[in-house]
């Protein structure tokens, strides 16, 4: 049996007693799952895009988590899903994520951070110089006046 990823067009060789979770992350690919592939955090969404017919009908858990929409959305929790057959699945969400996540760092000198400083407190005053001018109400309101109506007339 194959998986064949359609980002790549790279194929995997792979056996229908793991489930993709397992057969991708031991084939090097970064699968996001925080729960280890109990199908508790839903996190570990791959897209089928041929060979549905050769995987194992949703679980029950599977079910619970993302629904039973697969006919529609293709979708699928790649923990859950074991394969009877050749199939082409799409990852690359979680490639996305990959990127996303690596960010670069920018390290300042001391001077380009008093810089920095410096224009962004200008911005602010800029900001509120050119800030249109709210109007009050002016006067406060009076206090309420708690006592009863007939103290009031006797005074």
């Amino acid at each position: 049996m194959k998986i064949t990823l359609e980002h790549n067009a790279q194929t995997i060789e792979a056996n229908d007693s793991d489930s993709l979770l397992t057969q991708l992350k031991g084939a090097g690919f970064d699968i996001k799952s925080t729960c280890g592939g109990c199908a508790s955090c839903g996190q570990c969404v791959i897209v089928i895009k041929d060979g549905e017919a050769n995987l194992q009908d949703p679980s029950f858990e599977e079910k619970q988590l993302i629904g039973n929409v697969f006919h529609i959305t293709k979708e699928r929790l790649a923990c859950q899903t074991f394969m009877t057959g050749d199939i082409t699945i799409d990852i690359s969400n979680h490639l996305q994520k990959e990127r996303k996540n690596k960010s670069t760092v920018v390290r300042r000198t001391k001077e380009e951070a008093q810089q920095v400083v410096e224009e962004r407190k200008q911005k602010a005053k800029e900001k509120r110089e050119n800030a249109p001018k709210r109007l009050g109400g002016g006067k406060r309101p009076k206090a309420f006046n708690f006592q009863n109506e007939s103290e009031s007339e006797n005074e």
